[in-house]
């Protein structure tokens, strides 16, 4: 049996790129016809990138169609429905789309307008000169099915540079004969002054990462000794004042990172890393983080992450945060005082997708600003960036990442009605996934749950998740209920205050051998209750609520080990670290934070004497900073795993430092021996995690 041919197109070379771009300037030069003109970029579109279809989209809005005139057919542009040619157009912003059938946008009838077998949609839209920046015409290019090729960031570069080129020859007669009478540019002229424009880009870039990566180590110290400095404080207007820093450092920290983010973006260079990881491993500090910002602005932050949710997923979990993130200030920005935010993740096991919403009771958005709110640099009002602060790119930069997940972040709002944010993105979950939570545990246990007349949004959510487990429980609404309550029960569920009203009728509870689960952030002296206690805190997050459940089936509870769920943080005493970093500022405060964990710590300000300091010490972790004078952290590490394996030594745990947040640097890391990556500014909590997570094991 003949084994049949796979055929696999090779990468262009610059010369052979440049080779093709000539041959067309020769081509067009001759032509006058816009059909041939636009037959020939078709060909060389397949000829440039891996596509067996490619076609020239030349839009009409009036008629609300793209013709095609090699074909000398139109098909429709409906703008109001989601598909990869829409977000496309209404964009601005090339596309590149790898198996269709995981992209919530792809819509086969706009998308797929000659019913091919498709499997890889690459999209570039050429841009005219206007301010208006009218789309002339989108460049369309399939891989079809069949085909082990597949669209690489160089096609994408590379069919970028020729719209440019071909730009001129789709313009206005006019414009074209204004733009050039009096420089009669060859193309391969044009091609030249776009390299050394792009080089020059390129150098830019480069300069501008060098400076983000050194604002972002000074930063790290400014915001480690305030946060050091505001644990400490006890008088108030003092603590206020160290706040008010804390939060304006981390702001200048954001608006870098959003400024770094746009000119990824603009040079096409924001990369998706997909990896396996747990929703609510990854995604949960984000509404702790939240609802402790959401709480000082007495706003109501309320949450449900789906139980339902498979125990792994496979996207990019630091981009899904970073979208989370954006909406979130936003909701927080422009909610008013007692107002409500909630953040909902939801699964859906029919399409594999899982879909994050961010909904808060603020102004609302008017129609005409929720297409433009997604455009860079645009606010609702003029006054809104003197009023609320930031920049504007957050929801650019959201909706753009939206699109690299596979997803699009669209919108629901009406003036005086609050808005609603909302993005679906495809989990990819790897075959045989069971889900996050084994529900089968929870079917032996009876529940009572004191849910108050008036029903708070934490009881709401907490009922929410019992009905997804098939939970058997049971309510009662006051404490005359509570109190008449003889049914059999394992555990009871009640708010702090309600606790503290009862708490005779709840000790005595807990002395017939039940357990009790108080709800509530903090513990009051009222509130010291003995036996088979625990407390969940808000916002209520599902593992929480599970271990919680599973807790208070254990009858043997004083000596079960899980009960140490929170750390104390004397356990330390004893162990010792080993901090790298050639920044004396940052030295300090990691020394600083270490004493108050009761840690023996070993200070080195570059890799040589580190490596020293390895040798010769019992070192249980290392924090190594990347960025130094001399040796890099990633060489000093890797010589440190070398002299491990000579000398038979355990393998000490090394987590990397950097203010360099590129995928380049943290591979170098990785690939050195480093267990983990941080990334700069630290806040304390991390560096907290960090170490619980690996010396409490």
């Amino acid at each position: 049996m003949a084994i049949k041919n796979i055929d696999i197109k090779k990468e262009l070379t610059e010369e052979e790129f440049k080779e093709i771009v000539i041959v067309c300037e020769q081509r067009f030069e001759q032509e006058h016809e816009i059909e041939k003109i636009a037959l020939g970029c078709e060909d060389k579109t397949k000829e440039i990138t891996p596509a067996k279809e490619a076609f020239v989209l030349l839009p009409h809005e009036e008629t609300q169609e793209f013709e095609i005139i090699t074909l000398n057919k139109r098909i429709p542009m409906n703008l109001e429905e989601e598909s990869i040619i829409a977000e496309c157009y209404k964009t601005k912003q090339a596309l590149i789309v790898n198996d269709i059938t995981r992209s919530f946008l792809y819509n086969e009838k706009y998308d797929n307008f000659m019913n091919y077998e498709l499997k890889d949609i690459l999209l570039i839209p050429i841009v005219d000169d206007t301010p208006a920046k009218n789309i002339l015409a989108i460049m369309w290019a399939a891989i079809t099915e069949g085909s082990w090729n597949q669209y690489t960031q160089k096609d994408l570069t590379y069919m970028t540079r020729f719209s440019i080129f071909i730009k001129r020859f789709l313009q206005d007669k006019e414009l074209i004969e204004s733009k050039y009478e009096k420089e009669d540019a060859s193309f391969f002229d044009c091609m030249e002054a776009y390299d050394k424009l792009s080089a020059k880009n390129r150098r830019e870039q480069e300069y501008f990462s060098t400076i983000i990566h050194d604002v972002r180590t000074p930063m790290n110290a400014v915001i480690g000794f305030l946060e050091l400095l505001n644990l400490k404080e006890s008088e108030k207007e003092k603590k206020e004042y160290l706040e008010i820093a804390l939060k304006s450092a981390e702001t200048m920290v954001t608006l870098i990172n959003d400024a770094l983010d746009i000119s990824k973006m603009a040079s096409g260079k924001m990369n998706i890393e997909n990896v396996e990881f747990s929703v609510f491993k990854e995604l949960s500090d984000v509404a702790k983080l939240f609802h402790n910002t959401a709480k000082k602005k007495n706003i109501s932050f309320n949450t449900f992450y789906d139980p339902e949710l498979p125990k792994v997923i496979v996207s990019d979990y630091h981009r899904i945060k970073q979208i989370m993130n954006n909406l979130l200030s936003n909701a927080i920005k422009f909610t008013p005082e007692n107002g409500e935010i909630f953040l909902d993740i939801l699964y859906n096991k029919k399409n594999d997708g899982m879909t994050i919403s961010v909904k808060d009771s603020g102004p609302g958005i008017s129609k005409e600003m929720q297409q433009e709110i997604f455009s860079a640099y645009t606010q609702e009002k003029n006054s809104t960036a003197r009023e609320h602060g930031g920049t504007g790119l957050g929801l650019s930069i959201s909706s753009q990442l939206s699109v690299l997940l596979g997803g699009i972040l669209k919108l629901e709002s009406e003036p005086g009605q609050g808005s609603t944010f909302y993005f679906n993105i495809p989990c990819n979950t790897p075959k045989n996934t069971p889900y996050a939570f084994e529900k089968e545990k929870l079917q032996s246990l009876k529940l009572l749950v004191y849910q108050p007349e008036t029903k708070s949004n934490a009881i709401l959510s907490l009922v929410h998740y019992l009905k997804k487990w098939d939970v058997n429980y049971h309510e009662v609404h006051n404490e005359k209920e509570f109190l008449a309550y003889k049914h059999p029960f394992d555990t009871f569920i009640i708010f702090r205050e309600d606790a503290i009203h009862a708490n005779q009728h709840v000790q005595d509870t807990l002395d017939n051998n039940r357990a009790a689960i108080i709800l509530g952030d903090t513990f009051l002296q009222e509130c010291r209750f003995e036996g088979n206690v625990q407390r969940l805190n808000t916002p209520l997050l599902p593992h929480d609520i599970y271990n919680a459940l599973l807790l208070s089936l254990d009858k043997d509870f004083s000596n079960s080990k899980e009960r140490q769920k929170f750390t104390n943080l004397q356990q330390f005493n004893g162990k010792s670290i080993l901090v790298v970093d050639d920044n004396s500022i940052n030295l300090k405060f990691m020394q600083e934070v270490l004493k108050t964990m009761n840690i023996t710590v070993f200070l080195c300000s570059n890799g040589v004497d580190a490596i020293e300091t390895y040798k010769n010490n019992d070192i249980d972790l290392i924090f190594m900073d990347e960025n130094m004078s001399g040796m890099q952290g990633h060489e000093a590490i890797r010589k440190m795993r070398t002299f491990e394996k000579e000398s038979n030594q355990k393998a000490s745990i090394i987590i990397g430092l950097t203010g360099n947040a590129d995928k380049q640097t943290k591979k170098a890391l990785h690939e050195s021996g480093a267990d983990s990556v941080l990334t700069k500014p630290i806040q304390l909590h991390e560096i907290q995690e960090a170490i619980t997570n690996y010396l409490s094991k």
